[in-house]
Order: structure tokens, then C-alpha cells, then sequence
């Protein structure tokens, strides 16, 4: 699906995140799914077991047409997050989706799922971390779980925060 490429966002429904993303990936269309690493106790003892951070939640890397295309082709399994009056599909801005991606790919235990983009997560101090495993992501320092927390967000869609980030890591923007 030629054509410059953006990031967009899909609800999925009815449990069909992995069955579209290898649909998807055949036709080489590159997706991203937000995980965490879960450590789970059964009988062979301990196992970590890689799940989605945000249930129903697919980003997918497409032209613009390719997108609309995406749309129509999985139209009962998906809707694309666009604009609400003309219903297009809303781009995420490159800087947005790295700055994500850094924090949702590190791994870290302490990340934590906020919910939706809300205002009150724009708020605080706007700083870049400098250095650890989320070196080069952006974001506001709020107090979140009694701690002091960078909040991440891909406007209007999600916001996710990070553990505990030293000061000596961080610098105002």
C-alpha cells in the first residue's frame, strides 16, 4: 500500500488483535502492539508470558489510502481513531508515536495503563528523559500510584505511565 506512511490507531473488537495483525503482516503492513512481560506461577514454575498493555488497542503504519482500504477490509472488526465530524482517519505524529513506542518497548515493571487521552494528563512539568531505558521519550511529571511519574500520551487515544525516573534523568523542556 504505497504512498507516504503514517501511524494510525484501531479499536479492535471481538478478541481479533492477532488474527488481524498476521493478516496484516502478510500483506507486509507493519503493526505495533503495546506489551508488558507478566510473570505467572503454574506448575513448571516460573514463566513470563508476553501480553498486550492496552486490550483491543492496534496501531497500524499505512499509506493514507492504504488505511481507509484497512478500514473497509476489516470493517466488522475494527475502527480506525479519526476525526469525529468527517469520520477520516486521524495520522499520529512520527515524534508521537517513537516517544510511545520508547516507553511502551522498554519493559519496565512499573508501566502502568492510564486509560484515555485526558486533559488532566497534560498537566505538570513537560520534560525529555536523558538517560535509562526510556532515554529520548517526552512527556509531563504528575504524581500517579503515590509516585512521582512521566505520563505518555498519543493524543486522543492513550496515556500511559512510566515507573519512578531519577531527576537526575530528566530535563525540563
Amino acid at each position: 500500500m504505497g504512498g507516504y506512511r503514517q501511524w494510525y490507531a484501531a479499536k479492535v473488537f471481538y478478541n481479533k488483535v492477532n488474527p488481524i495483525v498476521n493478516s496484516l503482516m502478510n500483506k507486509g503492513v507493519e503493526t505495533y502492539i503495546p506489551t508488558f512481560m507478566e510473570e505467572t506461577y503454574g506448575p513448571d514454575g516460573l514463566k513470563y508470558v508476553r501480553k498486550p498493555l492496552i486490550n483491543s488497542l492496534l496501531f497500524i503504519c499505512s499509506s493514507s489510502e492504504g488505511i481507509r482500504k484497512i478500514g473497509k477490509e476489516f470493517s466488522e472488526e475494527l475502527r480506525i481513531y479519526g476525526d469525529g465530524p468527517t469520520f477520516q482517519p486521524t495520522a499520529i505524529p512520527d515524534k508521537e508515536m517513537e516517544i510511545f513506542r520508547i516507553v511502551t518497548s522498554a519493559q519496565d515493571k512499573g508501566l502502568k495503563y492510564l486509560g484515555a487521552d485526558l486533559p488532566e494528563y497534560h498537566t505538570g512539568q513537560r520534560v525529555r528523559v536523558t538517560d535509562g531505558v526510556f532515554k529520548g521519550a517526552e512527556g509531563h511529571i504528575k504524581r500517579i500510584f503515590n509516585d512521582r511519574r512521566l505520563i505518555v500520551t498519543v493524543e486522543g487515544i492513550a496515556a500511559v505511565a512510566t515507573s519512578f525516573i531519577h531527576p537526575s534523568f530528566l530535563e525540563k523542556i
